[in-house]
């Protein structure tokens, strides 16, 4: 079996594959695995820079499950309990905390202390939260042609509650904010995160690089299991019994999985993937900011009114050391910062973060990184569900993965493993 992309799709499709007893190769045109969860580092400060702050939830247990198949779980940190502070730019400050209470109730205490929104936006958040929690599946697969907002203003929702409590959550799940974001997926976030499990909506993150985190770890678990892993050579076309490689080598297969990005996968086998599935996309941004001196004390604090949205103390999380500090501002849905030159959005990005944090005011930033992803996810906007394929293709001995496959996620790393090991089980029951 050939498994073409080495993105955390295509890893889990090989592990699972040759898990499954297939003689596994792996081809990724990078020189490194992980596609769009990778990390770099920075010649300037010599430090291991992410390309975005990926983070993970308590709920996404197929990637926790990967991480630990290939012995990578021990460089990651999951809270016990949803522990998020938030705060707006006027410096009224909460958080999001989940309680030992059973789930659903184990928000209800943060909830109602949360004091981003009146008494009244309360009563009818909790309304509209009801209503979300006793949605069938087959019910929300029905709102997938509507916005969420429009959803949310349906059951009581202000524009400004809406900013204020649901988007801090489906902007950086979805990738986008509410008036965007499909309801069926947006409902299926709280669903999944916040309703199932009292642990679904604890907090993951990575405390090495990104790519350091998968990829040594997913080509010595390959590459002990007997598959080969080939980097550095991307596929130029795709048959149901051959891959054709960049450098020239043919790579026999008895069956092909696709784990690559949708126009990629039609351009190397038209015959798979037929028609364009429209997917537009949606982008993200990261600025990275070093200083001489610690200006934040948590480890993140989501900004319900700001552009920086999201805002991570890296040194922190990363257990790094003093005295400086490394932050990082993640920007979802990013439309108009993708445009926006470099320097433009450093300077109001590191003007934003003086105005969160004072003490940045006095601190000299040493090193800027600003990192742009103009595709970094599809757009999970309505009418996505139809447009999504799944697994299986039109070609016998060929199947797709990819967090934009049909996995009835949002474009998270846990949809890309999902895909992947829908994808190799498929896979090994076409084989002859």
């Amino acid at each position: 079996m050939v498994v073409c992309g080495g993105g955390l799709a295509g890893i889990a499709a090989a592990c699972e594959a040759s898990l499954l007893g297939a003689d596994v190769t792996l081809v990724e045109r990078r020189p490194f695995l992980g596609g769009k969860a990778y990390s770099f580092v920075d010649d300037d400060t010599d430090t291991e820079v992410d390309n975005g702050q990926h983070v993970f939830l308590g709920c996404c247990t197929a990637y926790i499950g990967l991480l630990k198949l290939i012995g990578a779980y021990g460089d990651t940190t999951l809270q016990p309990l949803l522990d998020a502070p938030v705060r707006n730019r006027a410096g009224r400050a909460g958080a999001l905390r989940a309680s030992r209470l059973p789930a659903p109730l184990h928000l209800g205490p943060s909830f109602l202390s949360y004091p981003l929104l009146s008494s009244l936006e309360k009563a009818k958040a909790t309304r509209a939260l009801a209503a979300l929690g006793v949605l069938r599946e087959s019910q929300r697969a029905e709102l997938d042609e509507v916005t969420f907002a429009e959803w949310l203003i349906a059951h009581g929702q202000t524009p400004g509650a809406i900013e204020r409590f649901w988007d801090l959550i489906v902007l950086p799940t979805c990738n986008d904010r509410s008036h965007r974001v499909s309801a069926a997926l947006g409902a299926f976030v709280f669903q999944e995160g916040f309703f199932r499990t009292r642990t679904g909506s604890a907090i993951g993150w990575s405390r090495v690089g990104l790519t350091r985190l998968v990829d040594p770890r997913a080509r010595r678990f390959l590459e002990q299991r007997g598959a080969r892993v080939v980097t550095g050579q991307g596929v130029t076309g795709v048959a149901a019994d051959a891959v054709q490689l960049s450098g020239g080598e043919a790579l026999v297969a008895d069956a092909v999985v696709l784990a690559l990005p949708p126009e990629r996968a039609r351009e190397v086998c038209p015959q798979a993937l037929p028609s364009d599935v429209a997917l537009a996309s949606s982008p993200i941004v990261n600025v990275h900011v070093w200083y001489d001196r610690p200006v934040m004390e948590d480890l993140f604090v989501a900004v319900v009114d700001s552009p920086a949205q999201w805002v991570f103390n890296r040194t922190a999380m990363t257990d790094g050391e003093g005295p400086g500090q490394h932050v990082a501002v993640s920007i979802s849905g990013a439309r108009h910062e993708v445009s926006q030159p470099k320097s433009e959005l450093i300077d109001a990005i590191t003007d934003e973060l003086e105005h969160l944090f004072p003490p940045a005011a006095g601190a000299t930033i040493e090193r800027t990184v600003c990192v742009k992803e103009p595709e970094a996810t599809f757009a999970a906007a309505p009418g996505q569900a139809v447009m999504r394929p799944g697994t299986r293709t039109p070609v016998d001995g060929i199947v797709l993965a990819g967090a934009w496959t049909d996995t009835g996620w949002p474009a998270t790393m846990e949809g890309a493993v999902r895909s992947g090991l829908l994808a190799a089980r498929a896979a090994v029951t076409t084989r002859p």
